[in-house]
């Protein structure tokens, strides 16, 4: 009984810091004529990736690579499978490929680094190293862009505070801490109905951990902000793999091979690359799109259990 109701407070803190986190977000992009993709490519989806973050570090400490491998690998395909392809069967998104080029050009790289290094078993502090100083320069090389953003002149002008930094700060948090809440409800539910654990870390608990990025996605839209939606989605697919493996392989090595993952290792390559195919040649993204990707997460899913 505990577990659901935990369940049911992680999901309300979910919902109240994704939307601290947007409206701040927000008001900082206006302050400071940054553009909202640039806004979603970092700070969301910095915000939203703390789930991922916490369920890693705190896997790798207890000798439990595989999981962070799985979630990592788990949550990237759900954010553009699931949580994109629900965002616009809801509501089609205009695309301003020009502004996330650079960001899909990192999502290529971030990709592709950790499919070699899965394949030849470098899973190592080595590779923990070059993932986070990968992760400075995307992080340096989206606010040095903010001189070339397409920020909409015609929003109201806005004074910037500190205030909202702490606000985004907050959300954040509670953001972490519903998450959290969340995802060990989930995994006490489902454990006590017998589902092995390494399907719960494919599929439980990296839904768990992109409920973050589908919140988020739903209240930026609600809120009329859709240019945060796929900012956020590829912010968040970067930092899982930059920030979130990096650090985890700092503190230790994983060791797991390529068939054991074989399934979530081609849906991540099949997702990046087929929401990269979109953003190039769409202007925008309609309901079409959205329930190509949600079939191919159904199944994914089926192919995992």
């Amino acid at each position: 009984m505990i577990d659901f109701i935990l369940f049911i407070l992680g999901s309300v803190l979910i919902f109240y810091g994704s939307s601290l986190l947007i409206d701040n977000s927000t008001l900082i992009a206006r302050s400071l004529n940054i553009s909202p993709i640039i806004i979603g490519l970092t700070v969301i989806a910095f915000g939203t990736s703390l789930p991922e973050l916490v369920v890693s570090i705190i896997a790798i400490l207890r000798g439990e690579g595989a999981i962070v491998l799985g979630n990592i690998v788990g949550s990237n395909i759900a954010n553009i499978l699931l949580v994109l392809g629900l965002i616009v069967i809801i509501k089609p998104i205009d695309i301003n490929f020009p502004s996330l080029k650079q960001g899909s050009i990192y999502l290529l790289i971030a990709t592709f680094c950790l499919m070699i290094m899965i394949l030849n078993q470098q899973l190592d502090y080595i590779a923990g190293f070059v993932f986070l100083i990968l992760f400075c320069i995307y992080m340096i090389s989206q606010f040095r862009s903010t001189k070339d953003n397409n920020f909409d002149a015609s929003l109201p002008n806005e004074d910037f505070k500190f205030l909202y930094i702490l606000y985004i700060i907050t959300g954040s948090i509670v953001l972490g801490y519903g998450s959290h809440l969340f995802i060990n409800s989930s995994i006490e539910i489902a454990s006590f109905f017998n589902v092995p654990k390494l399907v719960i870390s494919v599929s439980l608990v990296a839904f768990g951990t992109s409920v973050p990025e589908l919140v988020t996605s739903i209240v930026a839209v609600r809120k009329g902000e859709p240019n945060f939606v796929i900012g956020n989605i590829i912010g968040s697919n970067i930092i899982n793999i930059f920030l979130v493996l990096g650090s985890s392989l700092i503190i230790s090595d994983i060791y797991v091979t390529f068939l054991g993952i074989f399934y979530p290792s081609i849906f991540m390559i099949i997702s990046a690359l087929l929401l990269l195919l979109f953003l190039f040649l769409n202007d925008n993204m309609n309901r079409n799109h959205g329930s190509l990707l949600f079939i191919l997460y159904i199944t994914f899913i089926y192919l995992t259990l």
